[in-house]
């Protein structure tokens, strides 16, 4: 580029000269003073090694609402939602209305209302329904026409709303929804309550059935997050005079088939019917949790084996549908009781936990009683299912959705337990094709070395490559859902189970004192090299849900302890053939995220984000900063949960560990009182991604204690200079 004369005027008037030598040194000061710290904190980093085979070979990538929401542009909700659902909704399933509503199965009573409210429709319409395109409230007050002659005695009411304002924490305005007749009368409704959901349109177009269907799923994912140990939840759309009935559980959603009210008043008729006197079951209300009135108080029991637990307050919940469903309960007892949806393919949690206690694991929690409960397939049993609905692209009709904020159901991370609210209504975060590295032949320092191991890089000719390159082209699809092939199940099989385990314990992101933090953090560690090495299994599931403080009832005891095994693998087995991993996406390791086999650096990976999230976030939260400061404007750390996709968030994390400057602006986020830790996270990057002026993503070969020891012992230290 040729500079015009008034460009090099202006650079001649404006030299620069001087004005960076300041800062260049300050820079250069503060990086002598870090090197002496970081040098003298614990015993030398270990050098770059060679990568190490994956444990095992990884399960596909699939977007999940708990984990991905886009930064700007378009509504993050309906992309999370979209991305969840786009490969397991099915239309026009056969046996649906056999299985969920067919009068043979009904009590006179309710063929007899069936049957009376049939008169309304004179052969060609129903007689009262609003003519023309008729408004959402309009079609509201005709429903209610209809209930209040026919279906008075109906145990379930209809409701309406028209303000979000009317439901708890302003989820959004619901066109019409059901409650049981016996649910206390109030101005505020909640999602506790309802039994089904309903979204009314004006008219009908195909061509809005994406904007439709996630508006209606958004509605949903409230009723699970309120609900989270329900089975299903039935919904429907009435976009002018078609309808659509829905249900929606943890492996998707399904549907009748679109079909007018006019020329189809019978099915109409057995819809409103149905929705109105089904019982808890049809319902797909919680059935297992016995809840018994004990004096002035209702109280909640599980029954498994010989066991009777009383569930005391709610620890965790998932804000997703097509999920684990992991909801979480403290007892009594000091135990925890745990509701989950596992994928019926990997091996189930209880196996993993019988086989670390035989193997003597120490630092994992126990395994005191479990049943099984129910699976999708039984809850579908009887359905015939045609191929997935073929959704338009993925980036359309996304500006037709109202805003995230209009419903306040947007949960792009998992809560921690503190801020768990559970009730339930009465009566009832991966990879395919790894890239496997060469080995190398080089072998790790003596796990009893105590001396300072070199930081220089492997030699030219060293066979291995530290796994730093971008995924490869192929990989691209990987950042989005892909479709079942033609060998896979149309939807994945998940079975649900209860466990009691214990201890109870308390989330890490409850804790209240540095010292507990890296007490806890330290023994979790432990907990996992246990888990790898004695019990020959990866965890793969690291993140503040998944690590507990607990209360030891000996100095040597565990302080911290590993909670959630269904995510493990045994080592080097084959792939479970599982369509998901639904870890969270802050502390994915940027290897997991990149197609690469999980191995147990890359849960060390996800330990170490663990506690930079605990720094830099939790701290603020938990009030252990100072009185008079405040918590960052702008948090560094949402660019790990917040990207078009899992790509975009390994680059961004990429960039915070491979930066000196940006690994410096993340720790700049932690309060006045947590930058006595910048020591040991500069530390533990260095064990994990190597010496300045590299990125070293790969794991070393040799024993597992070259990285499980320096990191254990860093904590160590950082503890005792407390």
């Amino acid at each position: 580029m040729t500079l015009s004369e008034q460009q090099k005027k202006i650079i001649a008037d404006y030299p620069l000269g001087g004005t960076l030598d300041n800062i260049r040194n300050k820079l250069r000061d503060s990086n002598e003073a870090d090197e002496i710290l970081l040098d003298t904190l614990a015993p030398g980093t270990p050098p770059l090694r060679p990568t190490a085979l994956p444990t095992f070979k990884g399960t596909p990538i699939k977007s999940s609402s708990n984990r991905l929401a886009d930064s700007a542009g378009v509504d993050p909700v309906a992309k999370e939602l979209f991305s969840e659902m786009r490969y397991c909704t099915f239309r026009d399933v056969g046996g649906f209305w056999d299985k969920f509503f067919n009068p043979e199965s009904w009590p006179n009573k309710y063929k007899e209302m069936l049957a009376e409210m049939k008169t309304k429709h004179d052969g060609k319409t129903w007689t009262d329904f609003p003519r023309g395109t008729p408004t959402e409230a309009l079609v509201s007050a005709w429903f209610r026409s209809l209930e209040k002659p026919f279906l008075a005695d109906a145990p379930n009411k209809l409701h309406t709303t028209t303000s979000a304002h009317q439901f708890e924490e302003g989820k959004g305005q619901l066109d019409l929804f059901l409650q049981r007749s016996t649910t206390e009368a109030s101005t505020i409704y909640s999602y506790k309550n309802v039994l089904v959901v309903g979204e009314l349109k004006q008219s009908y177009n195909p061509g809005r059935f994406k904007a439709d269907f996630l508006q209606l799923t958004r509605y949903v994912r409230s009723v699970f997050n309120d609900q989270p140990t329900r089975r299903f939840v039935h919904a429907f759309l009435l976009c002018g005079s078609m309808m659509e009935l829905w249900i929606f559980d943890r492996a998707g959603a399904y549907s009748s088939g679109p079909f007018d009210i006019q020329e189809e008043p019978d099915r109409f008729a057995r819809a409103l019917v149905g929705y109105l006197t089904m019982d808890s079951e049809a319902m797909g209300l919680d059935t297992f949790i016995e809840r018994v009135v004990e004096g002035e108080e209702q109280q909640r029991y599980v029954t498994l084996e010989d066991k009777r637990a009383r569930l005391h307050t709610a620890m965790y919940k998932q804000n997703a549908i097509v999920c684990r469903g992991t909801t979480c309960f403290t007892t009594y007892d000091n135990e925890v009781v745990k509701f989950a949806w596992a994928s019926g393919k990997r091996t189930s949690e209880v196996e993993h936990l019988t086989q670390a206690k035989k193997n003597g694991v120490k630092g994992v929690a126990e395994i005191v009683a479990h049943r099984r409960i129910t699976s999708i397939a039984e809850m579908r049993k009887g359905l015939k299912f045609p191929a997935a609905h073929p959704f338009r692209d993925e980036n359309s009709d996304f500006d037709d959705l109202p805003s995230a904020t209009s419903t306040n159901t947007s949960g792009s991370k998992r809560k921690s337990p503190s801020d768990a609210t559970i009730n339930t209504a009465s009566g009832s975060n991966k990879k395919q094709r790894p890239s496997i590295p060469r080995k190398g032949s080089m072998q790790p320092p003596s796990s009893t070395s105590k001396t300072k191991p070199s930081m220089q890089p492997p030699s030219s000719t060293s066979k291995t490559k530290p796994s730093m390159q971008p995924p490869s082209s192929t990989s691209k699809a990987l950042t989005k859902p892909t479709p079942p092939t033609p060998s896979e199940d149309l939807w994945e099989d998940r079975i649900y189970s209860c466990l009691v385990i214990s201890p109870a314990g308390r989330v890490i992101s409850e804790f209240s004192a540095i010292k507990q933090l890296l007490e806890s953090m330290r023994d979790a560690i432990k907990a996992h090299q246990s888990l790898y090495v004695t019990g020959n299994i990866l965890h793969r599931d690291i993140s503040p849900n998944n690590i507990i403080i607990t209360d030891p009832e000996t100095p040597h005891d565990f302080k911290g302890m590993l909670i959630d095994l269904d995510m493990a693998k045994v080592r080097d087995s084959d792939p479970s053939g599982a369509r998901q991993i639904t870890g969270t996406i802050q502390f994915m390791a940027i290897e997991v995220m990149e197609n690469v086999g999980h191995t147990y650096r890359h849960d060390l990976e996800s330990f170490f984000y663990v506690l930079l999230w605990m720094c830099a976030r939790q701290s603020w939260s938990n009030g252990l900063a100072g009185g008079d400061e405040q918590a960052p404007n702008k948090n560094l750390l949402d660019r790990w949960e917040k990207g078009n996709d899992y790509s975009q968030i390994a680059r961004n994390k990429k960039g915070d560990m491979s930066s000196r400057v940006m690994f410096e602006d993340v720790l700049s986020q932690f309060p006045e009182s947590f930058k006595v830790l910048k020591p040991l996270c500069h530390y533990i990057r260095k064990i994990l991604f190597g010496p300045e002026g590299g990125m070293f993503l790969g794991t070393p070969e040799g024993d597992p204690d070259q990285l499980y020891r320096p990191i254990i012992e860093a904590y160590s230290e950082a503890i005792d200079k407390l």
